[in-house]
């Protein structure tokens, strides 16, 4: 069974500050896909100073470390490299803003989640 969830996520980033826009707990035995992505702000002056890094668990995930340059926007991501996270595993995306001033930054997300096939069989059985 797979299910996609596309979901967007963004927060007021204050002057030299980080902050998580989203953490996802992958369930056991499951594995999710990280298919497309945008990022977007509300000041373009900041764009190539602002960043967002993935994190698999607590380390950054290359190759998205460190983004520093726009791709796609908030109701048009891109297709990424797929990143697969194995059941058990966070996945985490943080914004980080060396600015002086506050800047909105966000983004938009599409993601698979796949269980395995006894999952499907327990769940159609009604257990």
């Amino acid at each position: 069974m797979v299910e996609r969830f596309i979901q967007n996520f963004s927060a007021s980033v204050p002057l030299a500050s980080v902050a998580d826009l989203v953490e996802i707990t992958v369930p056991s035995k499951a594995v999710m896909r990280v298919i497309d992505f945008g990022n977007y702000i509300d000041t373009i002056g900041a764009w190539g100073t602002v960043y967002w890094d993935f994190y698999l668990d607590d380390l950054p995930l290359y190759p998205y470390n460190h983004i520093m340059d726009q791709i796609g926007f908030g109701t048009g991501r891109q297709t990424v490299q797929a990143v697969d996270i194995r059941g058990g595993h966070k996945f985490r995306i943080r914004a980080t803003n060396p600015t002086a001033a506050a800047v909105k930054m966000g983004i938009s997300l599409a993601y698979d989640m796949k269980y395995p096939e006894e999952l499907e069989e327990k769940n159609a059985s009604g257990l």
